[in-house]
């Protein structure tokens, strides 16, 4: 199957323009995603569970030191 850049709803991708860019907002920081990663790989059991404590700390870390400055 070749890939088109169809989507779903039958449009096709695009890349955005620099305005649009500068409209994006939102999305979670590292702090926030790193609990949700903790989260949700506490939820899905141990091997999960010992992965999202990785992943999740790392990101806490990042966001501790990125919030020092």
């Amino acid at each position: 199957m070749q890939n088109d850049g169809m989507v779903a709803n039958g449009t096709t991708m695009r890349e955005l323009d620099t305005a649009e860019i500068d409209t994006v907002s939102g999305g979670l920081g590292f702090t926030d995603g790193g609990v949700a990663i903790i989260g949700l790989g506490l939820a899905g059991g141990p091997a999960t569970g010992a992965f999202g404590l990785l992943v999740g700390g790392a990101c806490l870390v990042v966001g501790y030191y990125q919030d020092r400055k």
